[in-house]
Parts: C-alpha cells; sequence; structure tokens
C-alpha cells in the first residue's frame, strides 16, 4: 500500500506540470488585453507600456510561464489585475460557498439514489424498475443550466415558494440559506443522483447472483438481513468510487449553477474573471479544481483498497 502510494503521489507531479502549461497556454490565447482592460479609456502608450512591463506581460511567453510556475510552486498564485487582492485569498473568500453546494447536492443525491437503486434491484423489470431508469436517464440527459431555469420558473416564478438567486451565509441565518442553496443544490445534484442510483441498481443486481448470498438465503436468515448485511454493503463498493470522482466533478460544474443562481462561489469567479480577462484568477481558480479533482481520485484509491482488502495494489 505505501508503495502505491508513493507512486501514486510522484505521478502527480507530471500531470500537475502538463495542465498549467495548458492552462497557461489557453488563457494567454483568450483575444483581449488585460493592461487595456485595467486602464479603461486610458491611451496613452507610456501608460500602457509601463503597467505592461510592471506585469510582466511585455516578456516572451516561456519566461512568463516559467516565473508563473515559480511562483506557483512557493504558493503564490499571483494577483487579481483587477482589484489586486490575492489569488488564494479570493479562492478561500468564495470556496466556502462552493463547498456547501457541493455538499447538499450530494446529500440530495443519495436521499434520492441509493433508495431508488436498490428498490429498483430488488424489484427487477417491475412497474417501479422502469419509472426509475427512465427518470435515472431523464436526470443524466437535461442539462443542468436548462433544470436550473425550469426550477426557477416553477418554484420561484410561478408558486413564489423559493428565492430565484442570491445567497444568504449560514452564520446569518440558516434558515434562509437553506432556501437559498434548495435549488442550485437539486440542480446540481440531479444528474449524480441518476448516475448513483443506475450504478447502484446493477451492482446489486451483480451482488445477488453470488453464493454466499444464496448461502444466507438457506440458512434461514431474514430477506432485509441478507440485503443489509451482505448483499448492499458489497454492492456499495463501486458506488464509493463513483462518489469520490464525481466529488470533483461536481466542483467544477458549479461553474454554470453558480452563474445562474447567482452564488459569489468559485463558478461565479472563474465567469467573472473571464469576462474581465483577469488571467491570475481563471487560471488559479482552475488549477485549484483540477488539484481538487486528482486528490478526490487519489482518496478514492486508497479508501477503496481499505473497503475491500482484496484489493490489493503493486
Amino acid at each position: 500500500m505505501l508503495k502505491f502510494i508513493l507512486h501514486r503521489a510522484l505521478a502527480t507531479g507530471p500531470v500537475l506540470l502538463l495542465l498549467s502549461l495548458i492552462v497557461f497556454s489557453l488563457i494567454h490565447l483568450i483575444p483581449g488585453d488585460p493592461v487595456q482592460i485595467m486602464l479603461g479609456e486610458e491611451n496613452d502608450p507610456h501608460a500602457l507600456q509601463a503597467l505592461r512591463r510592471e506585469l510582466g506581460l511585455d516578456r516572451p511567453l516561456v519566461e512568463q510561464f516559467l516565473r508563473w510556475l515559480w511562483r506557483l510552486l512557493h504558493g503564490n498564485f499571483g494577483r487579481s489585475l483587477r482589484s489586486h487582492q490575492p489569488v488564494l485569498e479570493a479562492i478561500s473568500e468564495r470556496l466556502p460557498v462552493t463547498i456547501e453546494l457541493t455538499v447538499l447536492a450530494m446529500l440530495i443525491s443519495l436521499c434520492i439514489a441509493l433508495p431508488a437503486g436498490v428498490i429498483s434491484a430488488l424489484r427487477r423489470n417491475s412497474v417501479l424498475d422502469v419509472l426509475s431508469t427512465m427518470t435515472a436517464l431523464t436526470g443524466v440527459s437535461i442539462p443542468n443550466f436548462f433544470l436550473g431555469i425550469l426550477l426557477i420558473l416553477a418554484f420561484a416564478q410561478e408558486l413564489q415558494w423559493l428565492p430565484s438567486s442570491g445567497y444568504v451565509s449560514p452564520l446569518e441565518s440558516l434558515g434562509l440559506n437553506l432556501k437559498t442553496m434548495l435549488l442550485p443544490a437539486v440542480t446540481l445534484g440531479t444528474g449524480l443522483a441518476a448516475i448513483i442510483m443506475r450504478m447502484t441498481r446493477s451492482s446489486l443486481l451483480e451482488v445477488l447472483r453470488h453464493d454466499y448470498v444464496l448461502t444466507a438465503r438457506a440458512k434461514g436468515l431474514a430477506e432485509s438481513r441478507v440485503i443489509m448485511r451482505h448483499a448492499l454493503k458489497n454492492a456499495l463498493l463501486p458506488v464509493t468510487t463513483i462518489l469520490g470522482l464525481q466529488m470533483g466533478t461536481l466542483l467544477g460544474g458549479a461553474v454554470l449553477t453558480e452563474t445562474i443562481f447567482a452564488l459569489p462561489g468559485l463558478g461565479r469567479l472563474v465567469v467573472d474573471s473571464i469576462f474581465a480577462r483577469d488571467f491570475p484568477i481563471v487560471q488559479g481558480v482552475i488549477l485549484f479544481l483540477a488539484l481538487t479533482r486528482i486528490t478526490c481520485n487519489f482518496v478514492v484509491d486508497i479508501t477503496y483498497a481499505l473497503l475491500d482488502p482484496r484489493i490489493r495494489y503493486e
């Protein structure tokens, strides 16, 4: 296990280096001059050149990348071109909102997917199974931004049960916070619920065919105990993998959801920064989300081996 952990940790370095190169290259291909945006209507060429020199944007791209990479290795993600705020500080301010949205979306998806997946597996080819399958396919097919708009129209505009946008900190009012986060969490969690439901169903169906389940039933154990103590415990191993892998997806998928519902999270931050050509913020957020995704994958591999001692990594 220790050898596997060290191998994965060493393999992460080249991945991050390649990712940083791709992010740096793509960001600088976006049309627009950030210096001109910062100075607004200022057309003085000397002022433009002075600011460009101060920011290091007058240097060759290779040198800019190496200087930027050196700062990253020392924990310096740079400063915003608009507000001059450190990138890590901007990320830390917006991160709690994104984490809250991700956790709520995960909880909602689990509350929907696990019961539906178990019922579909136990009542295979029944009406409930067909309805659950159709619902799962619908959840996967509907884009988050379209579902979010439908939820706003239904529950905010027509029924007026929930606010359509905005954010209230849980420290100010927990009730208002949950009201403002419910629609975004449902929007983000629906697609994940469909994936988990299908995985739970297929995994449980496979486990129910194994000999140890048949043996438990032959011993006269109650069906509920056979399902909960023997079948479901092993069937949830692949689901655990999906949950870990989808955590990074939820963080990245929050970009559109936060924009639709006007939540001040990382997604909204990166969208505003793209329109403002604020390169350091965009680069910092993308790298942070990528690092989070890689970390989630790493933790999933370790957790999977701990949950199932039969698994051994070389």
